[in-house]
């Protein structure tokens, strides 16, 4: 706003509008041009002051007075930070509009104040030392119909009316128009600007989601709604194993799995059809290969802006690896269970078949060495016949159960340095029995005594036992059977030498095959046919292995190699080793010094049979029966006795069970227990063990054992011990 009027002189409207419509320059800084035309607009009318005003609402306060006027005044120096607020230089925003130039904004109409401080409105809100105002004219400028500014003049001499608004209206409306040009290239400009940076916000938005497609962990596709590869990213093309190039070629059906294609297409159907946004699933996509990778699929549909399917964003990863572990991890707890299973049924099987054995095994041995009714030769032929076929018996089960335990790995071995010269000799003392009644002489060249091997020592003389039995069983009348030992290390080399009728290459080729008997199955010799297999397996269970060489006619040599132990520091003797059923003759009953009772809980009534005709062989104990596990702890509850004889599988419980339930007891936690059952499964041996069981026998009965363990509860037995 001017202080005085500018040296201009117009002499006509016209010339006005024309001076006007020369000083609009397109594009020109709204300062700058309003400063050029508000001048002319001073000069014609004569007023001292004017300026030139645009509405605007910079902030949530509300509508205000944005104002262009000439550089020269200082406004900000005397005015109110809360009424005035620079904008830039020549350009103020006017805060507070209930002035007089306010009402012309907001109400639109021309505005006459010649008295402007008695004015009602309020005044003119000039700043202090600013130079008052003594008269004031508003004219509201309208472009196109709408309020675009505000022209304001003050301090004309004879004051403002009407006739000179209207006589002014060309030039305002002149003024309107390039304000509205003004205002109308600003807004282009700031469309521009807008539609710049949101190019420029585009274009980076699709770098960056260009990138994320291009570098994801993961497979990204664009699919057509009818299974058309649209786009790919490289690592839907490495999963794939295929090109980006010969994907885009394909539909999603040419490379899927026929198996997965059903359960696919439905998905994909009930997507279009509307019942879901999205779909899920596991699937196989072919290879070039041959092969197939298994990848996770997550589809999502998406849809044009009339709400049409236009395509799929599939997120694909590859997930082979996880799905080998989980077969696995499934492979594996299907044979957990089967092995379970299977150890179950061997269980079952091996008690089943051992409790009718027990009855017959165990009361033949006692009708041979029954002193009361002796038996006449005839008599004891036919019993030892009766003997011999339960052995074979006894032995084809226990072959086929050392044969399941070891290819479900849970045979269990005790590792240790062993005597190799002892185990000959006891495995010998075993079958010398059998070489004798076969005619077979059984020699054994000298072994150093000090020369150990590592191994089981059970096991060992079960793979010895075995060997050697086979080389007497298949040789001829008079035949020699030579065991021979050489020390390679790290190996000792155990050699059983026979003078059979030898084993063809064709025989030797089939030797260690489960069941296979070479045809041995018709010379009328037993066999089960796996006791070859088990020692084979055995001697790699312990590190070792065996070796065959036989000629035809002239016999057979099979060779033992075990790892070579050091002597270890000597200890005690071994002690004697427990011969099968044995002989119960030396096995006289002791005096009766003491009377001693035990407690037998057996469901069998022919297991309680047999053990109570043993049991006559030592009057000086008295056999309690309990049929089951209940009636078991009722009757060591009221009457504890010496002994506890417990079936491991009784009626209503375990023998476990029973064991375990008077262990709570103070008056029976201590007794003496020994298992007897048809149950020789290792979990069941090891369980009997940690709960302080003395000896776990097994059936069919060995009685001379059972017998021996009686004898150890007599004072003199326990004093020669």
């Amino acid at each position: 706003m001017p202080s005085s009027p500018p040296a201009v002189s117009l002499h006509s409207l016209t010339e006005l509008v024309q001076q006007l419509s020369a000083g609009y320059v397109r594009g020109a800084a709204s300062s700058d041009l309003f400063e050029t035309l508000l001048p002319d607009l001073l000069a014609y009318t004569g007023s001292a002051l004017g300026f030139i005003g645009l509405p605007t609402g910079d902030d949530a306060s509300g509508r205000h007075v944005q104002v262009f006027t000439l550089q020269s005044i200082d406004w900000e120096a005397s005015a109110s930070a809360s009424m005035i607020r620079s904008v830039e230089p020549a350009r103020l925003v006017f805060r507070d509009v209930d002035t007089l130039f306010g009402r012309v904004l907001s109400e639109g109409q021309v505005l006459v104040s010649n008295q402007p401080p008695a004015d009602p409105s309020g005044g003119s809100h000039t700043p202090p030392g600013y130079p008052r105002i003594e008269n004031f004219l508003g004219l509201p400028l309208r472009h196109g119909g709408t309020l675009v500014g505000m022209l304001g003049l003050a301090n004309r001499a004879g004051g403002y009316d009407t006739d000179l608004a209207q006589a002014l209206q060309p030039a305002v409306d002149m003024l309107a128009s390039i304000v509205g040009a003004i205002e109308l290239e600003r807004g282009q400009r700031e469309a521009l600007r807008a539609q710049s940076a949101a190019q420029d916000t585009l274009k980076r938005s699709e770098a960056y989601y260009q990138q994320i497609f291009e570098t994801a962990g993961v497979g990204i596709a664009r699919v057509a709604t009818d299974g058309q590869l649209l786009d790919v990213n490289q690592r839907f093309a490495d999963i794939c194993q295929r090109t980006r190039h010969e994907l885009l070629g394909l539909c999603v059906q040419d490379f899927t799995h026929s198996d997965d294609l059903t359960v696919h297409t439905a998905l994909l159907e009930a997507t279009l059809q509307g019942h879901q946004d999205r779909y899920t699933m596991e699937k196989r996509y072919l290879c070039p290969s041959g092969g197939h990778v298994w990848v996770q699929l997550n589809a999502v549909l998406a849809r044009d802006e009339a709400g049409r399917p236009s395509h799929f964003v599939s997120v694909i990863e590859d997930i082979s690896e996880r799905r080998r572990y989980q077969e696995a991890i499934l492979s594996a707890q299907a044979a957990e269970r089967a092995s379970k299973a299977k150890t179950e049924f061997l269980s079952r099987m091996s008690h089943e078949l051992r409790t009718p054995l027990n009855a017959m095994l165990g009361f033949a041995q006692l009708l041979r060495v029954d002193p009361r009714h002796p038996l006449n030769d005839p008599q004891k032929q036919k019993v030892r016949h009766i003997e011999q076929a339960g052995a074979h018996l006894l032995a084809m089960l226990t072959d086929v159960l050392d044969l399941s335990r070891i290819e479900a790995g849970s045979l269990p071995l005790s590792l240790e340095s062993l005597r190799v010269g002892e185990v000959i000799r006891e495995a010998a003392t075993m079958v010398g029995t059998q070489a004798q009644q076969q005619g077979v002489l059984l020699q054994q060249t000298p072994i150093d005594p000090d020369l150990h091997v590592k191994a089981d020592p059970l096991r060992l003389r079960q793979i010895l036992v075995n060997l050697l039995s086979n080389a007497i069983k298949y040789n001829r009348p008079e035949g020699q059977v030579r065991i021979e030992v050489q020390v390679l290390k790290p190996h000792v080399l155990i050699a059983i030498h026979d003078t059979g009728m030898g084993l063809s290459p064709e025989q030797q080729a089939h030797l260690f095959e489960p069941f296979n008997r070479l045809g041995a199955e018709r010379s009328g010799v037993e066999g089960t046919g796996i006791g070859l297999v088990i020692v084979q397996r055995l001697a790699a269970l312990m590190h070792g292995r065996i070796e065959v060489s036989s000629v035809q006619g002239q016999g057979s040599v099979f060779r033992v190699a075990l790892p070579w132990a050091p002597s270890p520091v000597r200890h005690d003797d071994r002690a004697g080793v427990r011969s099968g059923f044995g002989e119960l003759a030396a096995l006289g009953g002791l005096e009766p010094d003491e009377n001693l009772t035990v407690l037998y809980a057996e469901d069998n009534v022919v297991n309680v049979e047999l053990v109570r005709q043993v049991m006559r062989m030592r009057p000086n104990w008295h056999l309690d029966v309990a049929l089951s596990g209940a009636e078991a702890i009722e009757m060591a509850m009221a009457s504890p006795p010496d002994l506890l004889l417990l079936d491991m599988h009784l009626g209503d419980m375990t023998g476990l069970d029973v064991a375990d339930t008077l262990a709570q007891h103070a008056h029976t936690m201590g007794l003496p227990k020994v298992a007897l059952s048809a149950d020789v499964m290792p979990d069941q041996l090891r369980a009997a063990k940690e709960r302080g069981f003395l000896d776990y026998l097994t059936k069919p009965l060995d009685v001379a054992r059972l017998l021996k363990l009686l004898d150890s509860f007599s004072p003199q037995e326990a004093e020669a011990s």
